[in-house]
């Protein structure tokens, strides 16, 4: 048989036993699939449903237990009596054991090693996880998620809606509007239907932005509050006669913490978004 007929007859009945396991995971464990996997090839989509089903196998029968017993009750040197010249190579080795152990710990903004250190060996060794190995996966936990950072969380979802804005997003900008109390950049209460009015206007304005920057500068909390700066720079071309315009200066963003979570935008002062 030709080569490429052999391989095209090996994937039509490597599809068949994919759409059979599915199936079989489907009455057995109430699986759902998307359609998206069915461009998989054929040899990786196996892969993957033999990964799920060896974890809903194990999920069926797994109980909980804490992280110090996943991780085989290990003994780690009390925070207080690690000298402060080797704390980092503690840190480094207790980071290094929970890998081997499938375990991931990741940091959102920057946290000294005493405080990663004193999270990882007193804190999250008492949380409780599912009692499943699977090769490949690995349980993984954020600091933020423990100890929320409201900084770092203002000026993430602040940039964000500045490159929004600028990228001319605008349903994902509006997205970010917060849902109940908007103000307009001179600080007068709108409604969001009025804000929205003036993110068009913006575009009206100027029909293209061809390049833009913006560094964060400063964050300053109050409260559900928080307003972050950003030295702005951007270029683009006016609307109509498509004349070069250019804009920079000091853009600020009042952020209010959302109720879903992040934060929202409550007022926008960008250079050039209000004539």
């Amino acid at each position: 048989m030709d080569e490429s007929l052999f391989n095209e007859e090996q994937e039509r009945i490597q599809k068949a036993l994919n759409e059979a396991k599915k199936r079989e995971l489907q009455e057995k464990y109430g699986a759902e699939f998307s359609e998206d996997r069915s461009a998989l090839p054929p040899n990786i989509e196996s892969q993957w449903l033999n990964y799920i089903e060896e974890f809903e196998r194990q999920f069926e029968h797994a109980g909980r237990v804490t992280l110090q017993k996943f991780l085989g009750n290990p003994t780690f040197t009390p925070l207080a009596e690690i000298p402060p010249d080797r704390l980092e190579s503690e840190l480094g080795n207790v980071m290094e054991f929970v890998s081997l152990h499938d375990i991931g710990v990741d940091c959102l903004a920057e946290v000294s090693n005493e405080e990663l250190y004193r999270f990882i060996t007193s804190e999250l060794i008492h949380q409780e996880i599912d009692d499943i190995r699977i090769e490949g996966m690995r349980h993984c936990f954020i600091y933020e998620e423990f100890h929320p950072n409201d900084e770092y969380d203002a000026r993430i979802f602040a940039e964000q809606f500045l490159q929004f804005l600028l990228d001319r997003q605008e349903e994902y900008a509006i997205q970010d509007l917060a849902q109940d109390e908007v103000y307009d950049p001179v600080g007068r209460r709108v409604t969001r239907e009025e804000m929205v009015d003036l993110i068009r206007s913006f575009y009206a304005r100027y029909a293209a932005f061809t390049n833009h920057t913006s560094e964060c500068t400063g964050c300053a909390l109050d409260g559900e509050y928080a307003t972050v700066t950003f030295r702005t720079d951007w270029s683009g071309l006016r609307g109509g006669s498509m004349e070069l315009a250019s804009m920079n200066g000091v853009s600020e963003l009042r952020m209010k913490k959302s109720p879903f979570g992040g934060y929202d935008v409550v007022r926008v002062n960008v250079p050039g978004f209000m004539e």
